[in-house]
């Protein structure tokens, strides 16, 4: 059976994006949530094709990650620095240093700017 264009780079975008979420998981792009106390690593999801948004819905969508880069440039600092969200038992201090992104090496470390994460 002759395959159409169209089958032929719906295949192609597939193969793509299997191909580059090996690459992802090779790589550790990952992330982790935590529900009901369990901590659960995902692989970080790629897809190929772009989503297209209207520009009043981006406008919200950049403040709110604008937000969430302020927050967690403000998580890491505290947690390499005063350590206050742990001592206010906020969160436990095992979460942190048992977790394989926590680097004990960056403690008092300030970098360039203050971020940590951009």
């Amino acid at each position: 059976m002759i395959q159409s264009r169209a089958q032929k780079m719906a295949t192609e975008l597939v193969d793509r994006r299997a191909a580059i979420n090996r690459e992802l998981s090779r790589n550790g792009v990952r992330f982790g949530i935590y529900k009901n106390g369990q901590y659960h690593d995902q692989l970080f999801p790629y897809d190929p094709v772009p989503r297209i948004i209207e520009s009043k819905e981006f406008d919200e969508l950049e403040l709110g990650l604008a937000q969430r880069v302020k927050a967690l440039n403000a998580y890491l600092r505290d947690i390499y620095s005063d350590k206050r969200i742990i001592h206010d038992g906020i969160i436990p201090e095992e979460y942190v240093y048992t977790s394989a992104g926590y680097y004990p090496q960056v403690n008092g470390v300030t970098p360039p700017g203050g971020v940590f994460a951009h």
